[in-house]
């Protein structure tokens, strides 16, 4: 019989760098995992950080229904950060220690999360920002991945990238096309517990976001660069909205940790 705290030593250890997470009741049936990730997204860069303009009510609603961890800070740039996230180690020991330069390139010898969740039965995917190698045998498809986007880094107007290895194009913001990825994986899992690991690009610059979610800074006073930064955050909190809600009609949320690292 499957071991259910044992699953749960893992989760712990590799989700040692979360802002917050909400964590399903501990039963004989193996949890749902989802990681949400933001790029280069600030502390004071949510409203329930009582930010004094950006909206983001489905972050805050994720926040108030669970475990917050308000005393860690990551490392200096994505890269080590994504490597501590995916190992579990140190990044330096992972062979990471930059974001150019082959300073990203997380080491062949290392075992992922995806890893250590496929030996115990999981589906495992992840869409958006990788920056973790970005040469064959690097690439999130060949570490332990069943399905991955690699989007276009901050391309996040008609995004387009690699899923599973192919070249593809979408006509739509990068947050969308991730959340798209996200549910149709969620979707296609059946009765195999998941892990699911949408990593977005937002808020990082180039700042640019869908003109509806601009429009309400630019009301508010804020020139058209911070505008479009504060509209890529709330976009993307409707992205993620959209996703936990998905995944609550589903009927899989009552048994999923939910994890937002930030």
């Amino acid at each position: 019989m499957w071991d259910k705290y044992k699953i749960y030593a893992v989760i712990v250890g590799m989700l040692a760098l979360a802002s917050f997470q909400t964590l399903a009741e501990p039963t004989l049936e193996k949890p749902n995992i989802l990681i949400i990730m933001a790029d280069d997204l600030g502390h004071d860069d949510l409203s329930f950080h009582d930010h004094p303009s950006i909206e983001t009510p489905h972050l805050d609603a994720l926040a108030s229904q669970s475990v917050r961890f308000s005393d860690f800070t990551v490392t200096p740039v994505c890269a080590t950060t994504r490597a501590a996230l995916l190992t579990g180690r140190h990044p330096y020991k992972t062979g990471v220690s930059g974001v150019h330069g082959g300073r990203d390139f997380l080491s062949k010898d290392e075992l992922l999360m995806s890893d250590y969740l496929r030996a115990e039965g999981y589906r495992a995917g992840t869409w958006g920002k990788w920056h973790s190698g970005k040469t064959e045998g690097y690439f999130p498809w060949n570490r332990g991945f069943d399905d991955a986007y690699y989007a276009e880094l901050y391309q996040h107007e008609n995004s387009f990238g690699w899923h599973n290895g192919e070249y593809v194009e979408h006509g739509q913001w990068v947050s969308e096309v991730i959340t798209d990825y996200a549910i149709d994986f969620i979707d296609a899992s059946d009765d195999s517990p998941f892990f699911a690991y949408a990593s977005y690009l937002a808020p990082h610059e180039p700042w640019l976001a869908p003109q509806q979610f601009v429009d309400k800074y630019i009301q508010k006073g804020y020139r058209p660069a911070i505008a479009n930064l504060y509209g890529m955050i709330e976009e993307m909190d409707a992205q993620i909205g959209r996703l936990l809600a998905h995944l609550e009609k589903s009927g899989k949320l009552d048994n999923t940790v939910v994890s937002f690292p930030q």
